[in-house]
C-alpha cells in the first residue's frame, strides 16, 4: 500500500466516522456511540493529512477535521479540555496538534540484526537481500539497536510520527480567562469554534534534534 493509498483509507474511514457521528447527533438522546464514532473520526483524519501530506487530497483531510473537531467541541464539550499534569496544561487535541506540522525522526545504530532466511548474521549468510529464497524475499532483521538522537522535523519518514501533546504557557491562559484563573481548573479549548487559521509549518526547512 503506497503512502497516498493509505491516507486515502484513512480519510474514507475518518469521513464514515464524522458522518455517522453527525447522524448519531440528530436522535434524542446524543449517545456514546455518536461521542465514540466522533473521537475515532479525529483520529483517523489526522492521520490521513499526514500521510497524504503532499497530495492534493490533503485540504479535504483538513477540512473534515475541522469539521469534526466543531462538532466534537459544540456537543461534547468535556473531551475538549486542556490536560492538566504536573502544575501545566497541555494540548493533547488531534485537531489541533494536526495544525501545528511538526513530527519526529528517530536516528538509530544499528547493533544486530540477522538474515530473515537462516537467522545468521548478514555478513557471516550467503543470502542477499531482496532476492526470492523459496518463495520467501530475503530481508535484514534489525534485532538489537541503539537510539542515536530524535530530530524534529517536518516530514517524518513515518508520516503518523507526530508531536503526541504541546504544552500551553500559564501566562497565556491567564491573559484569555482573566482574574478568575487558577491553576488546576478546567480549561476548555475554543480553537474549533474559531475560523480556521490553516496549518503552521515551523520545521518545514531544517530540523531541531536533541540526545535521547
Amino acid at each position: 500500500m503506497t503512502s497516498k493509498e493509505r491516507g486515502l483509507a484513512a480519510l474514507k474511514s475518518g469521513s464514515q466516522m464524522y458522518g455517522m457521528a453527525a447522524r448519531l447527533i440528530e436522535t434524542v438522546p446524543i449517545g456514546q456511540r455518536a461521542q465514540d464514532a466522533l473521537i475515532t473520526s479525529l483520529r483517523e483524519l489526522r492521520s490521513a493529512m499526514n500521510w497524504l501530506e503532499d497530495t492534493s487530497d490533503f485540504e479535504t483531510a483538513h477540512q473534515r477535521l475541522d469539521g469534526a473537531g466543531r462538532l466534537q467541541r459544540r456537543h461534547f464539550a468535556d473531551n475538549c479540555r486542556l490536560t492538566f499534569k504536573d502544575g501545566g496544561y497541555v494540548q493533547e487535541c488531534p485537531v489541533a496538534l494536526a495544525h501545528n506540522r511538526t513530527g519526529l525522526s528517530v536516528g538509530a545504530i544499528v547493533q544486530e540484526s540477522e538474515c530473515s532466511i537462516c537467522s545468521r548474521d548478514p555478513d557471516d549468510c550467503e543470502h542477499i537481500a531482496g532476492r526470492l529464497y523459496d518463495g520467501e524475499v530475503c530481508a535484514t532483521r534489525i534485532t538489537k539497536f541503539g537510539v542515536d538522537h530524535v530530530a524534529i522535523v517536518g516530514r517524518p519518514n513515518m508520516p503518523d510520527a507526530r508531536i503526541g501533546a504541546i504544552s500551553v504557557d500559564l501566562e497565556h491562559i491567564r491573559a484569555e480567562l482573566g482574574p478568575a484563573f487558577e491553576v488546576g481548573m478546567d480549561v476548555l479549548c475554543d480553537r474549533c469554534l474559531e475560523p480556521c487559521a490553516g496549518v503552521v509549518r515551523p520545521f518545514e526547512t531544517s530540523g531541531q534534534s536533541f540526545r535521547a
